[in-house]
């Protein structure tokens, strides 16, 4: 199924915050480390900070230098901006700055990667982040094509976004409450629905293949999780372990 998506491409294999374990998560050096492996499609997480700008990160508090630790959408950018995400992960990464969304879309048009966007709102910012995230996509991809999927577990956020920009391919991430509102997730008309391993089964892939859902396994952590996920019908992966599950391990 999701092979004849445009924003897929041949590729089902996903990496995951960029290069998964191998490099800063949510990093221009993590989207360079995997597509140097290969991967075309590379996932990152977005968060809002309090003045709008979107940022790659995962985690919704921060602990920058200057400021206790907090919430993102509770800082301005100019107080984030420079902050160091690579000190962690060895010398070679020092230095690694907490990037844009406009930059890691950038960084996205010359090598082809098709981005896959998780946007992660806090309370009050459901709408704004799917607003901010579609202009910049559209000032990013006026020159460059970029076939990005944008997904969420915020239904309103998926909302505000198929009806601002519905050309932008969305996918749902799932938790059991949607097996009880079907109605509301299908209204979202969305490409694809991510579903971690732990909340995989055959029967389930099986129904939302039925509803015209493509599937994706996410939280892969080894070769096991993988052909697991490939028995249960599953149309694409997602993997931190890039390494040992390649861009063409599916």
């Amino acid at each position: 199924m999701l092979e004849k998506e445009s924003y897929i491409g041949q590729q089902r294999v996903f990496s995951h915050r960029t290069a998964g374990v191998l490099a800063p998560e949510n990093s221009l050096a993590g989207l360079k480390y995997a597509r140097n492996l290969g991967f075309q499609n590379i996932h990152f997480d977005v968060r809002l900070t309090a003045d709008g700008v979107p940022i790659l990160r995962s985690d919704e508090s921060i602990d920058a230098p200057e400021i206790s630790k907090t919430l993102v959408s509770e800082v301005f950018f100019d107080q984030v901006n420079g902050f160091d995400i690579g000190i962690e992960y060895g010398n070679e990464y020092i230095g690694e700055q907490l990037p844009t969304l406009y930059q890691a879309l950038s960084a996205c048009t010359e090598p082809e990667i098709r981005p896959i966007i998780e946007l992660k709102p806090s309370v009050g910012q459901e709408q704004s982040i799917a607003e901010i995230s579609a202009d910049i996509i559209s000032s990013v991809g006026q020159d460059k094509l970029l076939f990005p999927l944008i997904i969420s577990e915020n239904v309103r956020t998926l909302a505000t976004l198929m009806k601002i920009a519905p050309e932008i391919s969305r996918g749902l991430i799932w938790n059991d409450d949607l097996v009880k509102e079907a109605n509301d997730h299908t209204a979202l008309m969305c490409q694809c629905v991510m579903i971690s391993t732990q909340q995989l089964s055959i029967e389930l892939v099986k129904t939302l293949h039925l509803r015209q859902h493509s599937v994706v396994a996410t939280n892969i952590n080894d070769s096991m999780d993988a052909l697991t996920a490939i028995e249960h019908k599953v149309d694409a992966l997602m993997t931190g372990q890039i390494d040992s599950i390649g861009p063409y391990f599916f």
